[in-house]
């Protein structure tokens, strides 16, 4: 967990979408850095991104685009990585039910994704927690680590009878009255983009972090 100054604990977890793939597929293709960029991916034979996958024996194929970038897959039984090197590597792998992520180890921050497997379709929400005063006095830092797409708890504590919480961005747009104090919970999908939060009265005590996809 890390400790905002101004903004609480942001505890993440990973993100999955719908859709499923059996483990008759066999092949998964991973991708990561083509043209040095930060980019990584994995996807079935038919060229789906991954999801969600039955239980059963995979086989990997990760094609490395560059020296700067590697491929990393870790979950229930599984933790296989390519080297920071051009070129292809293929690993078999028997997956479990479980959560898995893909991720360039130097670049885990951004360059991540995640799949559920077997009968595990969904990790639990994150939870996000805001402590706001209002006023002036408050110092607000930026969210960190930047956390991935997915579903959120958040638990915002209002102390200012003049002032609310606010957050916006893709799909999201609460806050707290100016005049409410008390505690809130809100169940919200944070999707790839720049969010922004704080003060609902005064742009100036607002701050910024990005979600990645």
């Amino acid at each position: 967990m890390k400790v905002l100054t101004a903004f609480g604990v942001l505890a993440v977890s990973l993100a999955v979408g719908a859709g499923s793939a059996r483990a008759d597929t066999a092949v998964l293709i991973g991708d990561v850095g083509l043209g040095d960029a930060f980019q990584i991916s994995l996807i079935d034979s038919s060229g789906v991104p991954v999801k969600h996958l039955d239980a059963g024996t995979y086989t990997l194929v990760v094609h490395g685009h560059s020296i700067h970038h590697n491929f990393h897959l870790s979950g229930p039984g599984v933790d296989v990585a390519t080297p920071f090197a051009v070129g292809d590597q293929t690993f078999t792998i028997t997956l479990s039910d479980g959560v898995y992520t893909f991720v360039c180890d130097p670049h885990h921050l951004t360059m991540r994704g995640a799949f559920t497997v077997g009968s595990v379709t969904a990790p639990p929400a994150g939870q996000l927690t805001a402590s706001f005063a209002g006023g002036s006095k408050n110092a607000l830092g930026p969210l960190a680590p930047p956390p991935p797409a997915g579903t959120y708890v958040i638990t915002v504590h209002d102390r200012s009878a003049k002032d609310g919480f606010r957050i916006a961005g893709p799909g999201v747009s609460r806050s707290t009255s100016t005049r409410f104090t008390g505690t809130v919970k809100w169940t919200v999908t944070l999707r790839k983009g720049t969010y922004e939060y704080g003060s609902a009265r005064f742009r100036k005590l607002r701050r910024f972090f990005t979600v990645y996809g």
